[in-house]
């Protein structure tokens, strides 16, 4: 280690430096120093205000949400995105009334034809020797077909994504159904095809007297309108069609014979007019009976055991 200079060389050395250069300078930083401390000793003597706590925004924000007591199934009650209709809107079903002839094996031996709404009728379809009563949407036995719209004359069915045509046993294909308008009550009937005998040598008429409906026979008409479905319970209705030319409709019970019974009717009766008209022309049959919902009687002829005999029914209500 160096021995420290002596003061005395120092002294010497100081001496020799050029203190008039200096000096200014010296002078100048003494004078920046001297500021310098007195502004820091005047800060000290001025009294320290009290600081005021601040309360962060992000708090405050959050202590105003929680005050407000919004929750999160509130929140999600709002209709952000507008509010669905109660209400299921209905599909609207087009009435497709041209569709090719269906090449299945299958036959139309009754209808209940609501032209209204094709929507809403019910067939009577054969198929593999049996037949089933089939509202619209149900499949076809022994088919993939699907029943889609009923009217008067025919129906259509669903197979393979397109429509075929059904048409009624005894009445050839056409393009356009016929005869659609002014049908569509549950009295819109024709049903399965009887190739019986022919008819009875025709004496002369028995009358009757006009048989009043009672008040369960007004009910079961009533239920016949809101679901026409039912007429084949009560009644079951053929075409007679000996050697292929219709002579009027056989008459058989349903499965429940009680409005048959009280009607007059007995099983394998043969209706060949209604009103004075004769029922050999199946779509002018259709009409007349389509007209009994406005009518007050009904005047029924029929062919029993080789006897025609007037039946009068009352349809005042």
């Amino acid at each position: 280690m160096k021995p420290l200079p002596d003061i005395q060389q120092l002294l010497q050395q100081l001496d020799k430096l050029p203190l008039q250069r200096v000096q200014p300078w010296l002078n100048l930083l003494l004078v920046i120093l001297l500021a310098w401390l007195l502004a820091r000793f005047s800060w000290q003597l001025v009294p320290t205000p009290a600081a005021t706590a601040l309360t962060p925004a992000i708090s405050s924000a959050g202590s105003k949400s929680a005050g407000s007591g919004v929750s999160l199934p509130a929140l999600t009650g709002f209709a952000l995105f507008g509010k669905a209709s109660s209400e299921p809107v209905k599909a609207v079903q087009p009435v497709v009334t041209e569709a090719p002839k269906t090449q299945l094996n299958v036959k139309l031996t009754g209808v209940v034809a609501l032209p209204a709404d094709p929507a809403k009728g019910s067939a009577i379809i054969e198929s593999r020797g049996s037949e089933a009563t089939y509202a619209v949407d149900d499949t076809i036995e022994g088919t993939n077909a699907v029943l889609k719209q009923v009217l008067a004359d025919r129906v259509l069915l669903l197979q393979a994504g397109r429509f075929e045509t059904l048409m009624l046993d005894g009445i050839e294909y056409t393009k356009i159904a016929q005869a659609n308008a002014g049908l569509g009550r549950a009295d819109e009937l024709v049903a399965v095809e009887d190739n019986g005998g022919d008819l009875a040598p025709v004496p002369e008429p028995m009358e009757m007297q006009p048989l009043e409906l009672s008040e369960e026979l007004d009910i079961r008409r009533d239920e016949l309108i809101a679901e026409p479905m039912k007429f084949f319970d009560y009644i079951r209705v053929s075409p007679h069609r000996p050697q292929g030319q219709l002579l009027g409709y056989r008459l058989m019970p349903g499965k429940d014979a009680t409005l048959f019974t009280q009607l007059g009717l007995q099983p394998n009766d043969l209706a060949i007019e209604i009103n004075g008209i004769a029922l050999t022309d199946m779509q002018q049959a259709m009409n007349v009976i389509n007209e009994l919902r406005d009518a007050k009687e009904a005047a029924i002829k029929i062919e029993r055991d080789g006897e025609i005999r007037d039946i009068l029914v009352s349809l005042s209500q």
